[in-house]
């Protein structure tokens, strides 16, 4: 019983260490592609002036 319960636990604090992970993975990409549109918003306006 008692090694079960320890290797329950294991796995749970590995699961728990990735969820932040797989978050700032993805705030990163999300900006990342702010940054794009944005200045592709700007190319577009220096293209029609």
């Amino acid at each position: 019983m008692i090694p079960e319960v320890f290797q329950s636990s294991e796995q749970v604090r590995g699961g728990s260490l990735w969820l932040p992970v797989l978050g700032m993975i993805i705030f990163f990409l999300g900006m990342n592609m702010r940054i794009e549109l944005h200045f592709q918003e700007k190319e577009k306006e220096k293209e029609e002036e």
